[in-house]
Parts: structure tokens; C-alpha cells; sequence
């Protein structure tokens, strides 16, 4: 609606994984590094913290446009479920192409394993990743089933040169690192980890002026008093940034305005929590 007032070739501030429209700062792309280096190395597993709408999914989404790129494992990624390790150990079956019937989540494991044993076709390497991990500890029968999974045989290859089978990624909520704790063996298993933290002040600049630019947009669209107040009401969440933003954007294009001023922010602000998007500090995030 607001596109062409802003001279804009798309929307900049939609809360979707674009890639185009990834800025990283330098913990993300800590974390991204980490997460490649994992999977490329072979190592056991990982896990990627953090609280709702700091960044995760996209660290997540170009983590598999690498991988897809680099094609040096097969990557495969779903939602963690809530309901039990039977669903998970279904939903992993399921999301590898090998859907079965089962009885127990064992059964799950032993298909898991006999699939990885076979030498023709030789098992092809797996980057699984686990989005909403912290879901699991619903039924704790869940960490245990992950953590017998990491323990499938090494398939032979040919040379000698072996890798673990199944590389585990988790990606979940502050919570997740907790509840990990409790079960350390698992927890010993995945020895690389990054937790995201908000953009401070200047990241939350460069994030704004980032997507602009990205959309073909004037990054000086925000002034700086609207964006000091942007930083400060999003708690530097980029999920929370880009409803503000967007919401500052409708409301200038309804006022006529020529950029995004402090008082027009604040009436973005106003409007994001009357819909109760804009929560308070310990409560989700976007």
C-alpha cells in the first residue's frame, strides 16, 4: 500500500526468513560460522538460544541456503513437537523420506540404524535440525531418544575417513540450555553453541538502514530521534523492529509525511500495542 509514496520496490519489514534481507550482525554471524563449521566438520551437534524474534530463523534459513549451496550433507529441518517422543521420533522418520508405522519411538532408532548401516547405497551424511527445541521438555523421554541418535554406529567408507552419521542442531528458547542441563550426556554430545542476544542501539541504525536499502529504499527514511525511540521500544528484536517499522511506514504514508519522524513513530508504537504486539520485557516478543 505504501510502496510507491516510499519509492519502494518491495515491502522491508516483512517478518519473514529472507535472505535479501539478512543483516548480520557480528554475533550472528558468529553464530552462522559456528553452526557451518559444525556441519562441514562432522561434529556431533550444537545449539543455537535465544529469546523470541531475536533472529534465529534466519540464522536457521541461511544456515540450509548454505548447506544447499555447498551440498556436503543433506539438511533437514522441522519444528521440534510438543506432544511426546513418539511424535518426534515419527516426525524425524518423516522428514528424512522414511515414513513408517510405529509402535515405540525405539522402533524409530532401530530403522534409523539398520538404514545407516547398509553400504549400497552408503548413507549420506545428515544435518538435522530441531527449530523449537525447548517444546521437548514436554516429555523428557525426548532428550534421551536425541541422545541415543547421536550415538547411531559410524558408517563405513571407503579410505577410512568416517564422520558421525547425523549432525543435531537445536534451536529453541533461553529455557533449552536449562533443560539440557538436566540431561548432560546429550548436552556433552553437543559441544558448540551460540546464544543470540538483541541489537544494541547502533545495530538497530545499520538493521533499519539495511532493509531499506535492500527494498531500494532511502535509508535516511527514519530520522534519528525516531530511530533512538524505535531502539528503545523494540528491546532490539528484529521481530519487534519490523512490526514498528512497518507500522511507522503506514502511518507516515497516511500523514503525508516525507520521512519518519519521532512523534510518527511513537503513534506506530501506539498502534503496535493496541494489537498488544509489543510486549512487555519477559513476555514472547513479536
Amino acid at each position: 500500500m505504501y510502496l510507491a509514496h516510499w519509492n519502494l520496490r518491495e515491502y522491508p519489514f516483512q517478518n519473514v526468513a529472507d535472505p535479501r534481507f539478512a543483516y548480520l550482525s557480528e554475533q550472528h554471524q558468529e553464530a552462522l560460522a559456528r553452526l557451518v563449521y559444525v556441519i562441514q566438520t562432522g561434529k556431533l551437534g550444537a545449539v543455537l538460544t535465544g529469546t523470541y524474534g531475536v533472529g534465529k530463523s534466519m540464522i536457521l534459513e541461511l544456515l540450509a541456503h548454505h548447506q544447499a549451496v555447498q551440498n556436503v550433507v543433506r539438511f533437514v529441518r522441522f519444528d521440534a513437537p510438543s506432544d511426546g517422543v513418539f511424535e518426534l521420533a515419527a516426525s524425524l522418520l518423516s522428514a528424512c523420506g522414511m515414513p513408517r508405522p510405529l509402535q515405540t519411538s525405539s522402533a524409530a532408532l532401530t530403522i534409523l540404524r539398520e538404514t545407516v548401516e547398509k553400504e549400497n547405497p552408503p548413507f549420506a551424511p545428515l544435518a538435522l535440525v530441531l527449530d523449537e527445541a525447548h517444546a521437548l521438555q514436554s516429555d523428557p523421554a525426548s532428550f534421551d531418544f536425541l541422545q541415543r541418535l547421536l550415538n547411531l554406529p559410524l558408517p563405513a567408507r571407503a579410505g577410512g575417513n568416517s564422520r558421525p552419521p547425523i549432525t543435531l542442531i537445536l534451536s529453541g528458547l533461553p529455557k533449552l540450555e536449562t533443560e539440557l542441563g538436566r540431561h548432560r550426556p546429550l548436552r556433552q554430545r553437543l559441544g558448540y553453541g551460540w546464544r543470540l542476544e538483541p541489537l544494541d542501539a547502533l545495530q538497530v541504525r545499520e538493521y533499519v538502514a539495511f532493509r531499506m536499502r535492500a527494498a531500494g529504499g532511502d535509508i535516511f527514511t527514519f530520522e534519528e530521534e525516531a530511530l533512538n525511540i524505535l531502539a528503545e521500544s523494540s528491546a532490539g528484536l528484529p521481530r519487534v523492529i519490523n512490526n514498528l517499522c512497518d507500522a511507522a511506514l503506514m502511518v507516515g504514508f497516511a500523514a503525508h509525511a516525507t520521512r519518519i519522524t519521532a512523534p510518527l513513530m511513537h503513534l506506530a508504537i501506539e498502534e503496535m500495542q493496541g494489537r498488544e504486539n509489543v510486549p512487555a520485557e519477559e513476555k514472547p516478543h513479536g
